[in-house]
């Protein structure tokens, strides 16, 4: 027997057949058990023959090379001789296969000298005789480690995925609750408190500060519409002037830069706004900021 890696990092078993099963007559060879042997040993999953008392009648290279190190011995049950116990396995499906004479199927662990390497998918098919009586159980073991392992990992994806977005609703929720205070407490005592400060203070300077009020506000409130979202800080100010109905030179002395400067933000404010050139830009802020 050949063992050598395939491409996929698995093992792949090659039996030395050139030697044992060269046949110039193939009738001869397809009516033998040893095209059965042949067949059986290619396959890369484990297949076993027992009969109706569990005890091993023939085992492949698959399940000889899984089980290296356990005596070759055709008279042994399946589960002494593949995994080292005096009495049958507590999940076994040739067991069931036994009573009720319908294949079965397990999921099981792969234990060697009782170190768990893995897991593997057991089918039991019985062979009934002319008595209907189970006579042989042809077993076909398949390793499903990296399946296993797949499963696992996607399983444990799946309940961190599932943490993250009850997380991210959390806080999402404590978010909106922060915001809703925040805003309220601007509507109870901030705006309030500017209304005072109008008896005292210049109206002028009260609009300003009450703009940037709004700006610090507005992530929060998100009442503007689209196109004043893109309006610069710097033409945020400007804006918030013009809405006040000053006029260029008053709101270049308030923010202390030229008046040709405040043309200039005013003119890319309309075209942020797509105002056409009949649109009051004043009207407009008065309405939409």
């Amino acid at each position: 027997m050949i063992v050598k890696p395939a491409t996929n990092s698995e093992w792949v078993f090659t039996p030395d057949i050139c030697s044992n099963y060269v046949s110039d007559d193939v009738y001869s060879l397809s009516s033998s058990s040893e095209l059965f042997k042949l067949i059986v040993d290619i396959i890369q999953d484990g297949i076993s023959v027992l009969d109706s008392t569990l005890t091993i009648k023939y085992a492949n290279t698959v399940m000889k090379h899984w089980y290296h190190n356990k005596s070759e011995s055709t008279s042994e049950k399946c589960y002494q001789r593949f995994h080292d116990i005096n009495t049958p396995c507590e999940v076994c499906p040739c067991i069931k296969a036994l009573e009720t004479k319908q294949p079965q199927v397990e999921v099981v662990k792969y234990q060697l000298d009782n170190k768990d390497l893995g897991w593997q998918q057991v089918f039991a098919v019985p062979l009934l005789n002319k008595d209907n009586e189970v006579s042989l159980i042809i077993e076909y073991v398949r390793d499903i480690t990296l399946r296993k392992i797949a499963e696992d990992n996607f399983r444990d994806l799946e309940e961190q995925k599932s943490i993250l977005v009850n997380t991210l609703k959390n806080r999402e929720h404590s978010r909106d609750e922060l915001e809703k205070i925040i805003v309220n407490n601007v509507e109870r005592y901030v705006k309030p408190s500017l209304n005072y400060l109008k008896k005292v203070v210049k109206e002028e300077d009260i609009h300003m500060v009450s703009g940037i009020i709004d700006e610090i506000i507005f992530p929060l409130t998100k009442t503007r519409p689209s196109q004043v979202s893109t309006l610069t800080p710097r033409e945020l100010q400007v804006a918030s002037l013009i809405k006040q109905n000053c006029p260029s030179k008053e709101i270049a002395d308030r923010l202390c830069i030229t008046k040709k400067a405040v043309d200039y933000h005013r003119a890319n404010i309309r075209k942020k706004l797509n105002l056409k050139r009949e649109d009051n830009l004043q009207v407009y802020l008065e309405t939409h900021l």
